[in-house]
């Protein structure tokens, strides 16, 4: 009889570790509730704002706000468990969250500072609660350690390889980090370990991955070079499901190579002689290092590049089919099929600021300021003087606006998280004939919901009615004439 039930058991255990792990949720939520502690509806601070994180990296912000006794509460979406980013005040930390499960979370105002001593602001309960408060006292440890080790980004004199070589050097030191936690705190919770160290190296990937196509294009990077220089980052790795780094960094990966075979002229050859496209290209080389759930996870990425683009991903179709069997990636292979290049969803600013579930005294400048511009067109730019893209696509504005000078269209810049000095002096500097606007951290929460914008710059072009009809892409020296004609054919519909 003991055989047999333990037989039964090994059958079962055998059966549950091969069978394939979901990964992914389509329509369960995330449930966030809780508490600010000390909370004054008179302070400045009125949201607390959540980033979610798609199966790209990418992330989705939402901003709620506090009600006047503390509380608040919202629901989210993410397709994985995992990290999702809480900014109060200004403090950015990460909490683990997953569907069907609520976190619970205390804040403590008088407490919250930036990137300091999180565990003493931030407390978890509920099912959660250990996971994440441990989270808290890692994050609190780490961001008082002084780490030996440094990497420069913006040093292109130095070669792919050095650049790599330091941002390993500072990984280990990382890794050392986290073990000698782990074991000063006598931690057992794999889960929490395998998060932590996914970030750490993920992040470390994204960062060597960026550099060689990072205002400098290596011309003659080529994917044996490329893949040497991450050969100590875990492509393939279940255990990093629920990191959006890991996520981000197969979508860098996508990214890196594209470019590559693009301007490498090595890969002109091979074009020429296999009559192949760089997907094609891509693909092929995928097939070679990857495996799995990363090895589905890069197809997508380069079906929803190519479709992204405005291309037409169709002819791959057999082979992403062929390769891609999860069923949550199938639906997104499913609904890219349908029209490739959707334009935005058109909305009146007005009557969606209205809508928002604020208190009216938030957004009544904001209704203000765009009930002014109804009966013109308008393009609206979101920036900020800490962006490097805003700042390097501000000079080029005297030249886009010279080009539309015969239309009737006005340029909003408004812009976030940067002083009223600061956007005057810029203004000024470039000579942008053009309203400039600085908003206030509440109403930058208001217009990320309102716009569903998450980066900057960010730009969107209304007609004369008020309505938002398309978003627009960054300008550059280049693409002015092109970006002109584009706007004036879009306000002619």
């Amino acid at each position: 009889m003991k055989k047999i039930v333990w037989f039964v058991t090994v059958f079962i255990a055998f059966h549950s570790a091969n069978a394939q792990t979901p990964f992914f949720n389509e329509k369960d939520s995330i449930e966030i509730k809780g508490k600010v502690i000390g909370y004054n509806p008179g302070q400045k601070d009125h949201f607390l704002s959540f980033s979610t994180y798609n199966l790209f990296g990418k992330s989705t912000s939402q901003a709620i706000q506090i009600e006047d006794n503390g509380d608040f509460w919202i629901k989210l979406y993410q397709p994985y468990e995992g990290d999702v980013q809480l900014n109060y005040k200004d403090a950015f930390i990460n909490v683990y969250a997953k569907a069907n499960s609520i976190l619970q979370l205390e804040i403590y105002d008088s407490k919250v500072k930036e990137q300091t001593d999180n565990e003493n602001a931030f407390v978890a309960k509920g099912e959660l609660a250990g996971l994440n408060n441990l989270n808290f006292k890692f994050q609190t440890a780490y961001n008082k350690h002084s780490f030996k080790s440094k990497i420069d980004m913006g040093n292109k004199l130095q070669t792919d390889s050095a650049f790599a070589a330091s941002v390993v050097v500072m990984l280990d030191e990382q890794l050392a980090f986290l073990s000698l936690f782990v074991k000063n705190n006598q931690i057992m919770d794999q889960k929490f370990i395998n998060w932590q160290r996914s970030r750490f190296q993920y992040e470390a990937g994204q960062s060597i991955l960026f550099f060689p196509f990072a205002g400098k294009y290596n011309k003659e990077i080529t994917q044996k070079q490329l893949m040497k220089l991450i050969s100590t980052i875990p492509i393939n790795n279940e255990n990093a499901l629920n990191s959006s780094s890991y996520y981000a960094f197969l979508n860098s990966l996508v990214g890196a190579q594209q470019i590559m075979i693009n301007i490498n002229p090595m890969y002109d050859v091979i074009k020429s002689k296999s009559g192949k496209n760089t997907v094609s290209i891509c693909l092929d080389e995928i097939d070679k290092f990857a495996t799995g759930i990363a090895r589905e996870l890069q197809y997508l990425g380069s079906f929803l590049n190519k479709a992204g683009s405005g291309s037409d991903p169709m002819p791959y179709l057999a082979r992403f089919n062929e390769v891609i069997n999860n069923p949550f990636l199938k639906q997104y292979i499913k609904a890219t099929q349908a029209p490739l290049h959707k334009a935005s969803n058109e909305f009146d600013i007005v009557a969606r600021l209205k809508a928002q579930k604020v208190k009216p005294i938030l957004k009544e400048r904001l209704i203000n300021i765009f009930s002014q511009y109804k009966g013109v067109s308008l393009y609206i730019d979101f920036w900020g003087d800490w962006c490097g893209p805003c700042m390097s696509e501000l000079p080029i504005y005297p030249n886009l606006i010279n080009a539309l000078a015969e239309n009737p269209i006005k340029f909003l810049f408004l812009s976030a998280f940067t002083t009223e000095e600061s956007m005057l002096a810029i203004k000024k500097k470039f000579k942008i004939n053009g309203d400039f606007i600085n908003l206030s951290k509440d109403e930058v929460n208001i217009v990320n919901n309102v716009f569903e914008f998450h980066s900057y710059p960010s730009h969107f072009l209304v007609n004369n009615k008020g309505v938002v009809i398309s978003k627009m892409s960054q300008t550059t020296l280049s693409t002015v004439s092109q970006k002109a004609k584009e706007i004036a054919a879009l306000l002619n519909k």
